[in-house]
Order: C-alpha cells, then sequence, then structure tokens
C-alpha cells in the first residue's frame, strides 16, 4: 500500500528527544523525554559558563604576564 493509497498524512509534529510522532502542538512525547531536555539544556549551560570563564582568566593572565614582562 503507498502513501496515496492510505491518504494524507495526519497534522503531526516529533518529539525534540527521541523524534516519535506527537500531535500537533506538543514538544515531547513524554516526561522522560521532557526531563532529559531539560537537563541536557541545564548542562549545556553550565559548560558555556565554564569556557566564558576560562577565556576571562586566560585573557587576565595574558593582560598581567604582558604588563609585568620586562621591556
Amino acid at each position: 500500500m503507498s502513501a496515496r493509497e492510505r491518504g494524507p498524512i495526519p497534522l503531526h509534529t516529533h518529539c525534540k528527544v527521541c523524534g516519535k510522532s506527537i500531535p500537533w502542538g506538543k514538544d515531547y512525547c513524554s516526561n522522560e523525554c521532557r526531563e532529559k531536555e531539560l537537563k541536557a539544556q541545564k548542562k549545556a549551560r553550565r559548560t558555556s559558563r565554564l569556557y566564558l570563564l576560562f577565556f576571562v582568566v586566560m585573557f587576565i593572565f595574558i593582560l598581567v604576564i604582558s604588563f609585568l614582562s620586562p621591556r
């Protein structure tokens, strides 16, 4: 049976985490997927902040070393 024989595909979307087909307007298929996404977002924010902190510290370190070095 081809797609044309079955008729149009009902309006739907897919879960942001696992990709399952879900009704239109929903973002996740279950609370488990919602929790996984929230945990991943929290981890990404923490990682971004750590990288930013690292680069700020390195920038300050380079400035201090450049001013303390003899000319």
